[in-house]
């Protein structure tokens, strides 16, 4: 190897070292474990850079904005997107969220992708904003895979939404869904790198594997549901590689006669 290729290759990863820690401040330092939510998270990379994101908001002790995305690609041009689309979503929840309505809100990301991406790239995107006071969840699913909603014995996938953001200047049409949350209640969220994870037979993980783990594993805190999902995983590819970035993002929702 030639010392200018060197030079050049160990600056490209100094470059790519400082993106991703750059990357990493995207995502909330600490996610909230209380007497109203248990919220745990982990991001698995497949280069030093992704194109996975989640968030959890506060907007006040009431009401709070979860979401999980997943850019189309690898990478810088997907990191970069991700990280374009964070900005204008929390600008937007902070900002705007008592004039916009989900539905809105949605509409007004599909706009902002477009105009980013100029139809290379699309985003996943799933959205749900909760009320404690009346123990209500209401979201949109972008074309991603579905959220797994659970008491530990019923499975409920939150599967109403529209297409991917960036797939057209207008998306036809928007569902969005309400679902009552019960006391205890678990919403699991995650990007496809997590069920098309493949073994050394070519064999996906797949989501009856992660509803069965979820079923083992309900009584959990959500920090070692995600611990125990991700070491699955690992035990699952055995020498393999992710091959995709992975991200998890889970909550357990209590119920107070109290509020405070």
């Amino acid at each position: 190897i030639q010392e200018s290729e060197l030079k050049n290759w160990i600056a490209t990863n100094k470059e790519l070292e400082v993106a991703s820690e750059m990357q990493r401040l995207l995502f909330p330092a600490q996610l909230p474990s209380n007497n109203r939510v248990d919220v745990a998270a982990r991001y698995e990379t497949q280069q030093l850079v992704g194109g996975d994101y989640y968030d959890f908001i506060k907007i006040n002790n009431q009401e709070y904005v979860l979401c999980i995305a997943d850019v189309s690609g690898k990478g810088i041009s997907a990191a970069m997107l991700m990280s374009n689309f964070q900005a204008n979503l929390k600008a937007n929840v902070k900002y705007n969220h008592g004039n916009l309505t989900l539905v809105d809100l949605v509409h007004v990301l599909n706009e902002d992708v477009n105009n980013a991406a100029q139809g290379e790239k699309f985003i996943t995107f799933f959205i749900g904003y909760y009320n404690c006071t009346d123990r209500k969840l209401k979201y949109v699913n972008a074309g991603h895979n579905y959220p797994i909603l659970t008491d530990g014995e019923n499975f409920k996938l939150l599967n109403k939404g529209c297409i991917g953001l960036g797939m057209f200047d207008k998306l036809p049409t928007i569902e969005m869904d309400e679902v009552t949350i019960k006391p205890n209640d678990v919403l699991v969220c995650y990007t496809d790198g997590l069920v098309e994870l493949e073994n050394e037979e070519g064999e996906q993980f797949e989501t009856n594997r992660l509803h069965e783990i979820i079923k083992n594993n309900f009584h959990l805190s959500m920090k070692d549901l995600d611990k125990i999902i991700f070491h699955e995983l690992d035990r699952f590819k055995g020498e393999e590689d992710f091959l995709d970035d992975t991200a998890l993002l889970s909550c357990r929702f209590f119920f107070l006669l109290l509020v405070f």
